[in-house]
Formats: C-alpha cells, sequence, structure tokens
C-alpha cells in the first residue's frame, strides 16, 4: 500500500510557507517558543486559499471581514459571510472556492495550547464549536460583541509581533479569554441546535473516541479506559447526547470512510484496511447499512457535487504542506 498521505496534510511547522515574504522575511511571525500564531489573509500568497481537499494538524479560527465565496467542510457548503468565525478542528478536511479574496484573521492553534500548564480544565473537545460535526461551523457576531471580539484579536496580534518582549502568559490569557468568549456566543445562537457538553464523562469519551476509534469499536473497550461499566456509560452519553455510544463511534468511523472515499484515490477495499476492516465486503455493507449508499456511489456523488477531480488530489509533497 502507498504510504502517502491519502489526503493533503498541512502542517503548523510549515506554516511559514502560506504567507507573502518583504525583503526576504515573512509578513508572520513564526517563534518555536511560542506554540500558538496569528495571521491575516491579506498577508498569505496565493497558496494560502487551498482549492483542494486537506486538513490540517492544528485547530484554526477565522474570522472574515471580507470575501466572497464558499467554504467547503466535511461535504457541506458554506457561504463567506462578513463579521463572522468558522471554525476547524484537527483533521477536518476543507477547502476553498473564492470568488473574492478574504480579508480578516487566521489563528493556527496547536492541540496542546488548549490546555493551560498540568491541567486539564480547558481542552479542544470543552468548546462547543469543536469536533461537534453536527453543528453549523459559523458564527456571525454583530454591534459590541463584534468591538469587543475585534479588540481581542488586536491584543493578540500586539502582543505576538512586540519585537521586544512579547509574554506568552499573555497571549495564552487573550487565547482563552476569546476561546471562552466565543463559546458562550455560540451556545447562545445555537439554542435549541446545540447541547452544551458539560459531562466530563462524555468529553472523556469523545476524546478516547477520536483517538482510538480505528483500534476500538466497542462500548466495553472505551468502558473500561475510563473505568465505568458499559452501561453506565451508555445512560451517561445517550441522556447527554441523545445517541447511544455505539452510534457516536460509528458516526466517527463512517465521517473518516467519507473524507477518504472523497479525497483520496484509495480503493474501497483500502479505505476499509486503514479503518481497521479486515473484509472489505463487509466494510462496504457496514457503510451502506450506516449511509443507505455503497463507498462507490458516495465517492460519485459527493465528487459531482463539488467537483472534485482525481487531478486536484495529486499534490506535491510541497503542496501538501501549504498551511490554510
Amino acid at each position: 500500500m502507498n504510504s502517502m498521505p491519502p489526503i493533503s496534510s498541512h502542517l503548523y511547522t510549515d506554516a511559514l510557507e502560506s504567507v507573502q515574504y518583504k525583503n526576504g522575511k515573512p509578513l508572520l511571525i513564526f517563534d518555536s517558543q511560542m506554540p500558538f500564531t496569528l495571521t491575516k489573509f491579506e498577508l498569505m500568497n496565493e497558496s494560502g486559499y487551498a482549492t483542494y481537499p486537506h486538513h490540517h494538524d492544528f485547530y484554526e479560527i477565522l474570522y472574515i471581514i471580507d470575501g466572497e465565496g464558499e467554504h467547503i467542510i466535511d461535504f457541506e457548503s458554506y457561504p463567506i459571510h462578513h463579521s463572522s468565525f468558522y471554525f476547524l478542528s484537527k483533521g477536518q478536511v476543507h477547502f476553498w472556492q473564492l470568488s473574492k479574496p478574504l480579508k480578516g484573521y487566521a489563528l493556527l492553534i496547536p492541540e496542546e495550547f488548549l490546555a493551560f500548564p498540568n491541567s486539564n480544565i480547558i481542552r479542544a473537545h470543552d468548546f462547543a464549536f469543536f469536533h461537534n460535526v453536527a453543528s453549523d461551523p459559523c458564527l456571525s457576531v454583530n454591534g459590541e460583541n463584534q468591538i469587543k471580539l475585534t479588540t481581542m484579536l488586536e491584543g493578540i496580534e500586539e502582543e505576538l509581533y512586540d519585537e521586544v518582549n512579547p509574554s506568552l502568559s499573555i497571549v495564552r490569557s487573550y487565547l482563552h479569554i476569546l476561546l471562552m468568549k466565543l463559546h458562550r456566543l455560540y451556545c447562545a445562537e445555537h439554542m435549541g441546535k446545540h447541547l452544551e457538553q458539560t459531562s466530563s464523562l462524555l468529553r472523556q469519551f469523545e476524546q478516547l473516541v477520536s483517538e482510538h476509534y480505528i483500534s476500538e469499536h466497542s462500548v466495553k473497550d472505551y468502558a473500561q479506559r475510563i473505568g465505568v461499566s458499559p452501561n453506565h456509560l451508555i445512560d451517561t452519553i445517550k441522556a447527554a447526547t441523545g445517541y447511544a455510544p455505539g452510534q457516536i463511534i460509528r458516526n466517527k468511523i463512517i465521517l473518516e470512510a467519507k473524507r477518504l472515499l472523497s479525497h483520496s484515490d484509495l480503493s474501497a477495499a483500502e479505505v476499509g484496511y486503514r479503518l481497521n476492516f479486515e473484509d472489505a465486503s463487509y466494510f462496504g455493507r457496514f457503510f451502506k447499512r450506516e449511509t443507505d449508499m455503497s463507498p462507490t456511489a458516495f465517492r460519485k456523488q459527493i465528487r459531482e457535487k463539488f467537483n472534485i477531480s482525481s487531478a486536484s488530489l495529486t499534490r506535491t509533497e510541497k503542496s501538501a504542506r501549504i498551511t490554510e
């Protein structure tokens, strides 16, 4: 089997490749001692607006001030709205179809930055807008909220680009305040569509599923990892989400299968093998049971819908590392 990644992967450490240079220097501060950065769409080169499907090894918060077009995230198309935030979780597949260049901010956040030192209080799964594929990844802001959030972004920018003594503590504080403000606004705007997930057991379960869904498919395995009985896990997860934990595991497997079918040229059998299905025919039956479509039919439908060709999936290693 080909050892190259089936979907283009953009790495945080290669972020400089997507921004413009002036006098031989990138127009982006990238300090390895400060594992978080911010840039502006206006500073990005053309490669920064990737029109081919790709995913990131970090989280992104995009604040769009101006621009026109569509943002396609995991098979859904979202129109570009001004004064809006767009949220991307690590591993989500996305690409742009723009008719007018974007203006605004892009926050690039490695996962390890989302927790205070020696603390698990704040993690990526604690925020309503990350890792919740059933919810809208957009948040429109206006009035006083727009002013406050813009001021926070400007504060982060000012501290990051301080040439004398940029402070990691100040940047981290700004970021966590921004995240909590966005979390509150997101929950308020999506009231009725989004159930705020406050259960620590639920957060732990979702985190484990995101890490082990390929190797572990049974509820019993996750209950043992957490240290609770399978029945307790089932009752708690279903009460919080309306779904049985087994369905959540299957949904994660199906989402990754859809990504590979849509954005790579792996055969359906190869996709099944990557997801730990030893029997290719069983994977096909599993996929059809969960989606009412065969893997081949799904691939054809999505590629026609978003005009994805095999040629657009063929990227050099350098192209695959361009961020954004």
